[in-house]
């Protein structure tokens, strides 16, 4: 079993395409319980938000989503996924449901769907 400091030094190293630590490991200024504490209620968070989209999705409810959104882009960014950022900004400027929107809404969706899990592994969550 690795030890805080040891598992803090081995999320340094985590270079993936889909996420990263280095926002988590800066806030949490090496208290590894800390960043295992706010990393599952970002995680927990983009959980919801796919949930919540899905429905938001078939009643097709713009202003819903864009709330949305909003509330959840920092969960995003802060597990290193701020390649998304055009995603947030289609939903954040469009005035219709379109298929950019949609196609906006399906890659943020996924990207928590893909990526919740592997983060949770990393973390022992």
């Amino acid at each position: 079993m690795l030890t805080a400091a040891e598992k803090l030094r081995q999320l340094e190293n985590v270079a993936t395409p889909a996420y990263s630590f280095q926002y988590l490991l800066l806030v949490s200024a090496g208290d590894y319980a800390f960043l295992k504490e706010i990393a599952t209620m970002y995680l927990d968070a983009m959980v919801n938000y796919a949930a919540d989209c899905r429905q938001i999705a078939a009643n097709k409810d713009l202003e819903a989503l864009k709330q949305q959104t909003h509330k959840i882009a920092t969960s995003f960014n802060s597990l290193g996924m701020d390649y998304l950022q055009p995603c947030f900004d289609q939903i954040k400027h469009t005035g219709a449901w379109d298929n950019a929107t949609y196609n906006s809404l399906t890659m943020l969706i996924t990207a928590a769907e893909d990526n919740v899990p592997l983060v949770r592994k990393e973390l022992d969550l």
